[in-house]
């Protein structure tokens, strides 16, 4: 009986850690990721910022906004990219969003792209985000494609979740096609990219060895973390994002921002 007590002690006592870790220990964390990718596509070598789901008013307030630009503007970038979810539930938000967009307005990168997530839409941010984005000196692309002068074209599609975004036609033969899209698993439905960036997902939020995540949201069910190679030898790389939703904890999906080299030559 004593070693059965002993036992549930050790085991309340782990239970204890893991919900103080999950609550304010990995939520507060910022993790720089890394990824690399080369193409003969690419004329010139760049480096690509991603950060997405901020889900401002979800344990991310405009403070933190701040330190998270300082780590971005940290990483020299020559493109800085936001996947969409910049706030969790804007009718709910009690911060200010001209201080957000001043905060963002410090990025330091010539480029600046964003596009839809769908708390952006719903949440009453619909109005709001849009201006946000561009006071921040972001462009917010909508089913369309900037050319950049090293052999990359970016494409962004409209978001997912509350419309049907439509890129046919802007894949172009001779560059090295970058689709932004909030939703990863639209990568599905498309074709002749070469390296889609997507968050949506959280990476999971709350994510058990062995098992994975217990729920994915719609839409990040196929593509869910990390790095996906499709059958046309395309990429999708999923990031777990900086906020959260719902819950307000985050278990072995820590927080990030992505570092993305694209290299001149290769395959």
């Amino acid at each position: 009986m004593k070693r059965f007590i002993t036992v549930c002690c050790v085991l309340l006592a782990l239970a204890g850690l893991c919900y103080c870790y999950a609550r304010w220990g990995e939520p507060g964390m910022l993790l720089v990721g890394r990824q690399t990718f080369s193409s003969q596509r690419i004329t010139r070598d760049m480096r690509i910022v991603v950060f997405s789901d901020v889900h401002l008013g979800s344990g991310v307030d405009t403070g933190r906004l701040g330190r998270i630009v300082d780590k971005i503007n940290a990483q020299q970038a020559d493109a800085v990219l936001f996947l969409g979810d910049l706030f969790d539930n804007y009718g709910e938000y009690e911060d200010s969003y001209e201080a957000d967009a001043a905060q963002l307005a410090r990025i330091d990168a010539p480029i600046k792209l964003a596009v839809w997530g769908n708390h952006d839409v719903g949440g009453k941010a619909h109005k709001i985000y849009p201006e946000t984005m561009k006071a921040a000196g972001f462009r917010l692309l909508v089913d369309e494609a900037v050319d950049l002068n090293c052999g990359v074209r970016m494409i962004g599609a409209n978001n997912v979740t509350f419309y049907e975004p439509d890129i046919e036609g802007l894949p172009a033969d001779d560059k090295y096609n970058v689709l932004l899209v909030h939703e990863p698993d639209f990568g599905v439905r498309v074709s002749g990219i070469q390296l889609q960036l997507s968050g949506h997902s959280h990476g999971g939020q709350v994510w058990f060895p062995l098992i994975g995540a217990p729920v994915l949201p719609g839409d990040a069910e196929i593509f869910s973390r990390g790095l996906y190679e499709k059958d046309d030898g395309g990429a999708v790389f999923v990031t777990r994002g900086i906020g959260m939703s719902i819950l307000p904890y985050r278990f072995l999906a820590p927080p990030e921002i992505v570092v993305i080299d694209l290299k001149a030559g290769g395959v």
